[in-house]
């Protein structure tokens, strides 16, 4: 029989510590993934500009684009957020993006609405140039900004909608303001995945957005963080330890993770809304854009399921085809259409 020294307590004792400390050794170690779970959760990577942004900011007419000055929007929680307002420009260079999309669409250049784009996951406003190339040639302008904790905007943590939605609105109010509805037109929304969910849950309260394309989005937070374990660690991973990683940056970003739930919200849109999803995402499955699209009430709604896309690359897979059906999609809501 095996003896435990007397100056561990017998062995009963020493047993029970060995217990306790083992527990607490693997309490411990939830914790701290967890912690390290909440921080990827709500504090998005910041990039730099890359040399494809700043060749568009050097020569914006070159890309067919006219790019307004920077200016900033202070939240109601005192953040503050990086816009401009992209235009069709009056003399564009090769704008090869550009000229190709006209002659697919047969239309002249004209200022007819604003397309307010919302850009996903670590993403900058600089990221809308390639889309807003194709997007000027039907003459709509592009109202971009950096969301709260991405590129040059404010705040330390993002919230997925609970925040971002209110943020949105203060960036078309400011907009009517500054540069006036005669000048704006009708607007319409576009978003890619974080951008896509804030889109869908800002709509069913938000008049002034026509209708919206929405690529990528999530159908709730909850599901698609427990994905996102999965595709980064093993898709094994318990659930408590995602539960984890929810209620800790709920806790420390001041919001309900499990209240981020856009399929829900679409049931509340009366637009028309095209939901465009990649076949092959893993990041959100398609199953989520389905999701989506089943709450949806308008019959001009669709669902675009773009063959061979994934999340990074669904807009370059769908091609000028698919630039052209979102173009067109709005095109045929607009007023007077």
């Amino acid at each position: 029989m095996i003896r435990f020294p007397s100056f561990l307590g017998g062995g009963r004792r020493w047993r029970s510590r060995v217990w306790f400390g083992s527990t607490g050794l693997v309490l411990a170690t939830g914790a701290s993934l967890g912690w390290i779970g909440s921080e990827q959760l709500l504090k998005p990577t910041r990039r730099p500009l890359e040399p494809r942004h700043e060749a568009v900011l050097e020569n914006p007419a070159e890309f067919g684009l006219r790019l307004g000055e920077s200016y900033v929007v202070t939240t109601g929680d005192g953040i503050g957020l990086h816009c401009f307002l992209i235009s069709p420009a009056e003399s564009p260079g090769a704008a090869v993006k550009t000229r190709r999309m006209r002659e697919r669409l047969g239309v002249a250049p004209r200022i007819s609405a604003t397309v307010v784009m919302l850009h996903g996951r670590s993403g900058i406003r600089e990221d809308a140039f390639p889309v807003a190339e194709r997007f000027v040639a039907a003459g709509f302008q592009c109202l971009v900004y950096d969301a709260r904790a991405h590129g040059v905007s404010g705040g330390e943590f993002s919230t997925y909608g609970a925040r971002e939605v209110d943020d949105l609105r203060v960036v078309l109010d400011d907009a009517e303001t500054r540069f006036g509805r005669e000048r704006l037109g009708p607007m319409v929304g576009f978003g890619i995945s974080l951008g896509a969910a804030v889109l869908l849950q800002t709509l069913p309260e938000e008049p002034r957005l026509e209708s919206a394309v929405v690529v990528a989005p999530f159908a709730d937070l909850p599901s698609v963080l427990h994905r996102a374990v999965g595709n980064v660690v093993d898709p094994r991973m318990p659930t408590v330890l995602t539960r984890m990683v929810t209620t800790l940056g709920g806790w420390r970003g001041g919001f309900s993770p499990t209240a981020i739930r856009p399929a829900e919200s679409a049931r509340g849109i009366g637009v028309p809304v095209l939901v465009v999803h990649g076949e092959l995402d893993r990041v959100i499955a398609p199953e989520d854009g389905r999701r989506v699209f089943a709450g949806l009430s308008s019959p001009a709604s669709r669902f675009r399921l773009v063959k061979g896309g994934r999340h990074h690359d669904v807009l370059a897979v769908g091609g000028d085809d698919l630039y052209e059906e979102m173009i067109e999609f709005w095109l045929a809501t607009l007023p007077g259409s």
